[in-house]
């Protein structure tokens, strides 16, 4: 008896997969400058064609990956935020633990060497997306349950969004990133305690 056809939309998802996976896995090894679209489409055994009707290019390709990434961290930063019983307590590790992903060189070379180059405003667009919104939420909540002091919520999510970014490129490039990571973790935790009430 020959096996069940597959749905267009079940091909379709699995032709995603596998070029983002792929895709990944190359620009974290290579950057994204050097990655070739065709060796990457052979390597999956895709045609150059299937690449361009699913992401419209490269470009495309990496503005996916990009997404799968920033994805994955939220998942792994709201399963942190969940295993706190103290809601205070839950926001500033979550956001210190920011810092314990960036020992994957995937992110790394992505999130914070590529991104930024390739895919200009529309990384903000992406990080705001995934970051800003839960970020203030999380703020309003605390401030409702009178732990924080009044200040715009969206705005304060910016500034610490803003310093994570920037603390985090600025670790990766150190010579001991760990070490360093543990340096910018007390230096948050210092700023974000200032918000205190």
């Amino acid at each position: 008896m020959p096996a069940p056809r597959r749905s267009r939309a079940a091909m379709s998802a699995d032709t995603t997969e596998r070029l983002i996976a792929a895709a990944r896995r190359q620009f974290a090894e290579k950057g994204f400058a050097a990655v070739v679209m065709d060796d990457l489409c052979a390597e999956v055994d895709l045609t150059r064609g299937a690449l361009h009707h699913h992401f419209g290019g490269k470009a495309g390709l990496f503005s996916a990956v990009v997404q799968h990434l920033l994805d994955a961290i939220n998942q792994a930063l709201d399963a942190r935020y969940d295993s706190h019983t103290d809601p205070w307590e839950g926001y500033i590790d979550t956001c210190l633990h920011y810092y314990d992903l960036l020992h994957d060189p995937a992110l790394r070379r992505i999130l914070l060497q590529d991104a930024p180059a390739v895919l200009g405003p529309r990384l903000r667009e992406l990080e705001e997306a995934s970051y800003i919104g839960p970020m203030a939420q999380g703020l309003v909540e605390l401030q409702q349950a009178g732990r924080l002091r009044a200040f715009d919520a969206v705005a304060m999510a910016h500034l610490i969004n803003g310093a994570m970014g920037d603390s985090g490129m600025w670790l990766v490039a150190q010579d001991d990133p760990q070490q360093a990571a543990e340096r910018v973790k007390a230096a948050l935790r210092c700023l974000l305690e200032g918000l205190q009430l």
